[in-house]
C-alpha cells in the first residue's frame, strides 16, 4: 500500500527516472591507476535501470525516460507527459571531485531539491534513508540553487516534482557489484519515500 507521510508524495501515482547525462554526452570521465576508464552516463543507465527493477519487483509504477534524450529533450519528454502532482521524476548521476578518501568518494551520496519546503522535506528524508542503508555520515541534501550552475534545470524547468541524485562520486569504486549496491540504496531511499514502507 502506497501511503508516504512526505506531503507532495501522497498524488503522485507514479515515480519517472532518468539516468543524467544522456543522448551521448558522457559527463564526469575516471581513469584509474590500472587504466581503466570509466563514464558517468554508462554508469547512470547501468544505475537507473537497476534502480527500475528493484522498485517495479515491490509494486512501484516506473517510467524511465528513454536513455538517448539529452538533458533538454528528457525535460520535455517529462513535461509532455506529466503535471504537477501525477509523477515524481528523479535524475540519477555520478559526482567527480579530486582528493577524497575512497570511503568518501564511494559511499557520499547527495540530494539536490527544488524551492519549496515540501521538496525539501524530501530532500532531507532520502539523504536520511541514504545513510540508513550504507551511504556515509557526509551524505547530503542542498538546494539545487546551490549548485556549482546556480540552478539544476532538471528542477527548475520540469513541471512534476524533481530531485537530482548524486551516488558516490567516479573517483571512488566503480566495479559493478559497487554500482549494484548505489542501485540497492537509492531504490530502497526512494521506496520508502513513496510508499511509507520499509525497503
Amino acid at each position: 500500500m502506497m501511503t508516504s507521510s512526505l506531503r507532495l508524495l501522497k498524488e503522485p501515482n507514479v515515480v519517472v527516472l532518468a539516468a543524467g547525462h544522456g543522448g551521448g554526452a558522457p559527463g564526469a570521465v575516471h581513469s584509474d591507476d590500472q587504466g581503466r576508464r570509466y563514464q558517468e552516463s554508462k554508469q547512470a543507465i547501468t544505475i537507473t535501470d537497476q534502480i527500475a527493477t528493484a522498485l517495479k519487483e515491490r509494486g512501484v509504477d516506473v517510467v524511465v525516460v528513454p536513455h538517448a534524450l539529452d538533458y533538454v529533450a528528457s525535460i520535455k519528454w517529462v513535461n509532455d507527459r506529466y503535471a504537477f502532482g501525477k509523477a515524481w521524476v528523479i535524475e540519477i548521476h555520478r559526482d567527480s571531485a579530486a582528493g577524497l578518501s575512497l570511503d568518501d568518494a564511494s559511499r557520499r551520496f547527495g540530494v539536490y531539491y527544488g524551492n519549496s519546503e515540501g521538496s525539501k522535506a524530501i530532500g532531507k528524508f532520502l539523504r536520511d534513508s541514504f545513510k540508513s542503508h550504507g551511504a556515509n555520515e557526509r551524505t547530503w541534501a542542498k538546494p539545487h540553487t546551490d549548485s556549482n550552475y546556480g540552478k539544476l534545470a532538471w528542477i527548475a524547468d520540469t513541471k512534476p516534482l524533481a530531485h537530482l541524485l548524486e551516488l558516490g562520486f567516479m573517483q571512488g569504486k566503480n566495479d559493478d557489484e559497487h554500482l549494484t549496491r548505489l542501485a540497492t540504496i537509492t531504490a530502497a531511499a526512494i521506496y520508502e519515500a513513496f510508499t511509507g514502507n520499509s525497503f
